[in-house]
C-alpha cells in the first residue's frame, strides 16, 4: 500500500538524519536578554599568553587582490598591550596591533550549569583561535597606544593612536552602544597617500567536522542578495576566492553565533577568502574617503548571537545567516509563531504543545477524511483477506478484485497516507527551527527537561512516544502483505531508538501529536463501528 511506502520512506529519511546527527553532533540551543547596563572602558592590561601574541602576526591578503598597493612583511608587535571595551552584552579585548582578539558574551554560557564559562565568539588564545585583524596594504601592522585624553566610559568609545613608518598618524575610534552587538570602527589616517585597508576574520585549525548537511559552520557571506558558503574544504582546493561586490558582508559563523564584517551598501568592496589547510581568512579590501586631513575608513562589525530579531535590527541581511533549510517557507513562520506564543506562555515547551494543537486544528478536515478512509479499510479487512486467499497466485486478478472492492464500498486506499504527507514537512521544519533557533538554546520545560534543544537525559519522552506509536499502530488497518506486517511491527522500536537522540522539544512535539491523533482516530473508529 502507498501508506506503507510513505512510512518506509519517512523511516529511511529519519535514519539518514539521525545518522548525521550522531556523526556530527551539535552543541545544545538561551533566549538573549537585552537588559541595559552601563558601558565600561577598562584600562590596558598585559597579554595573558605569549602564544596568543604570536598568533596575530603575518596575516595579510595577497598582492593580487589589489593593484593599488603591495604588502610588505609584517613586523612583530613586540610587547603588546591589551585594551578592553564592553557593554552589558559584549566584552571586547584588543591587542596593540588593533586586532579584536576576544569577544565574550556574558549573557550566554557554554552549558546550563551555573558555573559554566561564558561563550566567546572570538578568542585568539583558544585551541581553535578566531579573531579579527586589520592593516594597510604596503605597511607593517602598526603599534597602537591608547589616547588616554579621549577615553570616555559613558560613551563606550575607545580611541587608539599609532604612527606609521611613513610618519603619518593613524587614529582609531571603536564605539560600542549599550545593549548592542554592533561595533563601529572609524580609522583616520593623515597625509595624502593612497591607502587601502584590509580587515579580516582569521580562523586557525577550525573544527570542520562541526559543519554538516543540516547545519553549516564556517566562512559565509552575502553578496548581491545571495548567501555564499566557502567552506574550509572548498578553500583548501580553490584558494584564494575573490569577488568585487557593492555592499554585502563577510564573516565566520558557528552553530548559534556569528562574527561578520559589514560593508556600506553604497560602496564597492573587494572581498576575499583564503586558506592553506591550517589558517583561513574571510576579509575585505577597501579604499577610504579622502578629506582635507587624510583618509577615513568606516567599518561596522557584528559579533553576537544568530537571533533573528537582533540580526534584522542590525540590518544588512545578517538574518540570512540563520539557515532554515529546504522547508524554510514552513520553518520561518513556525519560528515566528513560537516566539509570539512565548510572549504569552513564557515556556517554549508549552509553546510546542500549543503549536501542535494549532496544526491539528488547521488540518482537522483532511485528517478526518484520511482517518475515515482508514476506518473503512479496517472494516474491509475480512473481504480483502478473502480476495487474497482466492487469487493469491494471480497478482493481476487480485489487484483487479481489490480495486472493484474499493469502488463498491467507496473506499480510497490512498486516503490513509495523507496525515503522514502533511506531517513530514512540518516535522522537518520544526526540527530545523529547534536546531538553529538560539532562543530555544538551554530553554527549559518542566521537571527533568532542562534544555529543549538537547536529548531527554532519562529517555522518558522517547519511550512514551514509542508506546504511543504502538497504540496508534493497533488502530490502523493491518497490512495484507506478511512481510510488510513484520516490518510495521518493528517501526515503533526503530522510531524509539532514533528519538532517543533527538532534541527533547521535537520528541515532545511528536508525542503530543501522536496522543491527539490517537484520540481523533479512536473516536472515528467508534463512530463507524470499526473497533
Amino acid at each position: 500500500m502507498e501508506q506503507r511506502n510513505m512510512i518506509m520512506a519517512f523511516v529511511l529519511s529519519m535514519l539518514v538524519l539521525v545518522s548525521w546527527q550522531a556523526l556530527f553532533p551539535t552543541e545544545p540551543v538561551t533566549e538573549p536578554s537585552m537588559e541595559l547596563a552601563q558601558q565600561t572602558l577598562v584600562t590596558p592590561a598585559t597579554p595573558s599568553s605569549s602564544e596568543a601574541q604570536s598568533q596575530q602576526q603575518a596575516i595579510v591578503p595577497d598582492v593580487s587582490l589589489s593593484s593599488r598597493a603591495a604588502p610588505v612583511p609584517v613586523e612583530a608587535a613586540g610587547n603588546q598591550e591589551l585594551a578592553m571595551l564592553q557593554n552589558d552584552v559584549l566584552i571586547l579585548k584588543l591587542d596593540a596591533q588593533g586586532a579584536i582578539i576576544s569577544a565574550t558574551m556574558p549573557q550566554y554560557h557554554q552549558t546550563i550549569e551555573p558555573d559554566s564559562p561564558q561563550v566567546s565568539v572570538l578568542d585568539i588564545a583558544a585551541e581553535r583561535p578566531l579573531y579579527i585583524n586589520s592593516g594597510l596594504l604596503g605597511q607593517a601592522l602598526p603599534i597602537f597606544t591608547i589616547d588616554s585624553q579621549t577615553q570616555n566610559a559613558a560613551e563606550g568609545v575607545l580611541r587608539l593612536k599609532a604612527t606609521l613608518v611613513d610618519g603619518n598618524q593613524w587614529i582609531r575610534n571603536i564605539s560600542l552602544q549599550p545593549g548592542s552587538y554592533a561595533i563601529r570602527v572609524v580609522d583616520e589616517i593623515s597625509g595624502n597617500a593612497d591607502y587601502e585597508m584590509f580587515r579580516q576574520l582569521v580562523a586557525r585549525n577550525p573544527d570542520r567536522d562541526m559543519s554538516n548537511i543540516y547545519q553549516y559552520v564556517g566562512p559565509i557571506s552575502l553578496f548581491e542578495d545571495k548567501l555564499v558558503e566557502n567552506s574550509y574544504d572548498d578553500l583548501d582546493e580553490k584558494s584564494p576566492v575573490k569577488q568585487k561586490v557593492r555592499g554585502g558582508w563577510t564573516g565566520v559563523m558557528e552553530h548559534y553565533f556569528i562574527a561578520a564584517i559589514v560593508g556600506d551598501p553604497e560602496r564597492v568592496y573587494d572581498y576575499y577568502f583564503k586558506g592553506d589547510g591550517k589558517t583561513y581568512q574571510a576579509g575585505v579590501l577597501s579604499a577610504g574617503d579622502r578629506n582635507a586631513h587624510g583618509t577615513v575608513f568606516t567599518t561596522d562589525i557584528y559579533i553576537g548571537p544568530k537571533a533573528t530579531p537582533i540580526l534584522k535590527q542590525f540590518g544588512a541581511g545578517l538574518e540570512r545567516s540563520v539557515d532554515y533549510g529546504w522547508f524554510a517557507v514552513i520553518a520561518k513562520p513556525l519560528h515566528q509563531l513560537l516566539l509570539w506564543l512565548h510572549g504569552y506562555l513564557g515556556n517554549y515547551g508549552l509553546c510546542i504543545i500549543v503549536l501542535v494543537l494549532m496544526i491539528k486544528t488547521l488540518f482537522y478536515w483532511p485528517t478526518q477524511k484520511a482517518y475515515e478512509s482508514m476506518a473503512d479499510m479496517r472494516k474491509l479487512q475480512p473481504e480483502m483477506q478473502r480476495v487474497r486467499d482466492l487469487h493469491g497466485d494471480d497478482r493481476q486478478k487480485m489487484g483487479q478484485e481489490m480495486m472493484a472492492l474499493y469502488k463498491k464500498n467507496k473506499v480510497n486506499p490512498m486516503g490513509g497516507c495523507l496525515p503522514i504527507v502533511i506531517q513530514i514537512p512540518v516535522f522537518f521544519a520544526l526540527y530545523k527551527s529547534l536546531l538553529v533557533s538560539i532562543e530555544l538554546r538551554h530553554a527549559p520545560f518542566y521537571g527533568w527537561i532542562t534544555d529543549l534543544s538537547a536529548m531527554d537525559p532519562y529517555y522518558v519522552l522517547p519511550i512514551v512516544m514509542g508506546a504511543s506509536m504502538i497504540i496508534q499502530q493497533s488502530l490502523n488497518p493491518a497490512p495484507m502483505d506478511p512481510m510488510q506486517a513484520k516490518v510495521m511491527k518493528f517501526l515503533p522500536v526503530i522510531f524509539t531508538f532514533m528519538f532517543l537522540f533527538f532534541p527533547s522539544g521535537l520528541v515532545l512535539y511528536w508525542l503530543v501529536n501522536n496522543i491527539l491523533s490517537i484520540a481523533q482516530q479512536w473516536y472515528i473508529l467508534k463512530v463507524k463501528n470499526a473497533l
